[in-house]
């Protein structure tokens, strides 16, 4: 008996089913075991800085995820915009160190002042250099995908 295959947005390296979520938009940051490479890079920039965290947001982010389709990209601001819209939403949690993990942000990160502010900022430049992909993807039906 053929297996019927489930609706939904398939992921853009695999075909699971695509769940975004806001480590995606820190995956470029991921410094474990280049803490010496990457990690010292990153820990020059100053994350409470505006200036300097849109730089690298555009640098890293907007203009890195050319891999992901357009309906990609809607799907992860999509999650993004949900977590924004919930004040009480602990963007802090998300910038924590796990000690256990294999997955690891800059030194100091979970220091930042306000981690609400920089995935706000990832939220307002993805709008305007995505702004495209998105406005396509938003004329679609998602559950044609």
């Amino acid at each position: 008996m053929q297996e019927l295959k489930q609706k939904g947005l398939r992921g853009p390296w695999n075909d699971a089913l695509y769940v975004p979520t806001l480590y995606h938009f820190l995956g470029p940051f991921d410094v474990y075991d280049r803490e010496e490479t990457l990690g010292v890079e990153l820990d020059a920039w100053n994350m409470n800085d505006p200036a300097q965290r849109a730089a690298l947001i555009r640098r890293d982010i907007t203009s890195q995820y050319k891999e992901l389709s357009y309906r990609h990209r809607h799907a992860l601001v999509a999650v993004l915009a949900q977590a924004l819209q919930d004040p009480d939403f602990d963007f802090q949690a998300i910038l924590e160190h796990e000690p256990e993990s294999t997955y690891a942000l800059p030194a100091l990160w979970d220091e930042m002042a306000d981690p609400r502010a920089f995935f706000a900022d990832i939220y307002r430049l993805v709008q305007q250099d995505w702004r495209e992909d998105l406005a396509r993807a938003a004329a679609e039906d998602p559950a044609n995908w």
